[in-house]
């Protein structure tokens, strides 16, 4: 009962995100809340970003004079508030597409094929790296299409039109790449070890702490 009443909270609050941020990006004049909601993700991010740095606690004392510069002319944020969210949903699209593209050197160091062996007890065969390597490739490919398309619309059509892209599209699309590659995983690696789209999630957080641990 607990189970299905998180899902449908998770649900719920993921809704009222995609809202918030179309209302947002495609308005001239958004809503505060909606505004908040959008910068909020990518000030923690920031701020991760900067204590993480080697630089640590010069980066986050820059990264808070800014937070601070960015509320004291709130209103000039509330009036770009579409830049914001151009710069969130591009910036992203282009650093995950780098991320996956930079591992496809080899079938052993795609991103998908170190997640699927941390996610996965036995030892991987030839033809299941080959797999995930493909995998790898085309969540490369949808990045870096959406960052395009991103760009594209942005610049070249309404903000309405690229608003429904970065706020409805993609947030929407992003679980259904999860879903078509488990489906077809299963038809292309039958009879082999498979692992659901939370182990997935989970294993993909386990290994960018092994890398920043590393690092």
């Amino acid at each position: 009962m607990w189970h299905k009443l998180r899902l449908v909270l998770l649900g719920a609050v993921g809704v009222a995100y995609i809202g918030l941020g179309y209302l947002a990006s495609s308005s001239n004049h958004p809503p505060v809340l909606a505004v908040l909601v959008g910068a909020i993700p990518v000030a923690a991010g920031l701020l991760v970003a900067c204590w993480q740095s080697p630089f640590r606690y010069a980066a986050t004392a820059a990264c808070l004079a800014a937070f601070a510069a960015a509320a004291w002319r709130f209103d000039l944020l509330l009036s770009h508030a579409a830049w914001l969210y151009f710069f969130q949903h591009a910036g992203t699209m282009i650093a995950l597409g780098t991320m996956f593209g930079s591992t496809l050197r080899s079938h052993e160091g795609a991103l998908c094929s170190r997640v699927a062996a941390m996610a996965i007890a036995e030892p991987l065969d030839a033809r299941y790296l080959r797999y995930t390597w493909q995998v790898t490739l085309a969540w490369t490919l949808y990045f870096v299409l959406s960052a395009a398309l991103s760009v594209g619309l942005f610049f070249g059509a309404s903000l309405e039109a690229w608003s429904l892209f970065a706020a409805v599209v993609t947030p929407v699309s992003v679980p259904l790449m999860f879903a078509a590659e488990f489906a077809v995983r299963q038809r292309a690696l039958p009879g082999r070890p498979h692992f659901s789209i939370a182990q997935t999630i989970q294993s993909y957080r386990a290994y960018t702490q092994r890398r920043n641990c590393a690092e």
